[in-house]
């Protein structure tokens, strides 16, 4: 029967090529921080729809002033956080470093954005504050939930990835590499041991025994054969 595409798997390939370009990260020269531009301008363009709605001289929207306030300023608050990125190395021992996009997310969501801004406009009471930082709050905890979850996923990623060696080493110490599947055959994988070329003595066990035991007859007739002579 022929395999029908689902719509489960385009869906989910679709979400991770938006994920990856909205993710994308680039350093920022002199400073110990990466920038995502796609999230850079999300943040502009929802500030821009933002200031439109609250200066503008546009008529009532039939919604709730403080669930704007709330929804407008949380995923601003949202989208500041996911601007920023601290890639891995030694400055991530830094407590303020590490944690710059939350930092960050304070001074431009919190402060400018949710209090700064309503004082600006001068003409909205001040129960527009309180939503604008709840709104944040809210967001900024999701936010920081599903970085969390993120940065856990690829770590895991991480570890689980191919080693590139090509090679291993036994208990003794001696070095093998592993042959190609073609020839390995029905046995399976088979190591081709690289002893000769590192001066090890590649001679079986079992040979050795061998040897030994034909050592050991030529003594024993010698000596029958003493018996003889003397008596």
């Amino acid at each position: 029967m022929p395999a029908y595409p689902r719509p489960t798997v385009a869906l989910q390939y679709a979400f991770e090529r938006v994920e990856d370009f909205f993710l994308r990260s680039y350093p920022v020269r002199d400073l110990p921080l990466h920038v995502r531009p796609a999230m850079v301008a999300a943040v502009v363009v929802w500030a821009t729809l933002l200031g439109v709605l609250g200066f503008a001289p546009l008529p009532e929207i039939p919604l709730n002033d403080k669930a704007l306030h709330f929804f407008g300023m949380g995923f601003a608050s949202f989208l500041i956080y996911f601007s920023f990125e601290v890639p891995e190395g030694p400055h991530r021992r830094v407590w303020y470093i590490r944690r710059a996009p939350l930092l960050l997310t304070l001074v431009f969501g919190f402060l400018f954005g949710g209090i700064v801004s309503e004082f600006v406009q001068a003409m909205l009471p001040f129960g527009d504050i309180v939503a604008n930082l709840l709104g944040a709050t809210v967001f900024l905890y999701i936010a920081h939930l599903l970085h969390a979850r993120a940065r856990r996923r690829s770590e895991i990623a991480d570890l689980y990835q191919p080693l590139p060696s090509h090679s291993f080493r036994d208990a003794q110490g001696r070095t093998h590499a592993f042959a190609p599947a073609a020839a390995a055959g029905a046995g399976g994988a088979v190591a081709v041991e690289l002893d000769e070329a590192q001066g090890h003595d590649t001679r079986d066990v079992r040979d050795d025994e061998w040897d030994d035991e034909l050592d050991i007859e030529p003594r024993e007739n010698s000596v029958f054969k003493l018996d003889d002579d003397i008596v």
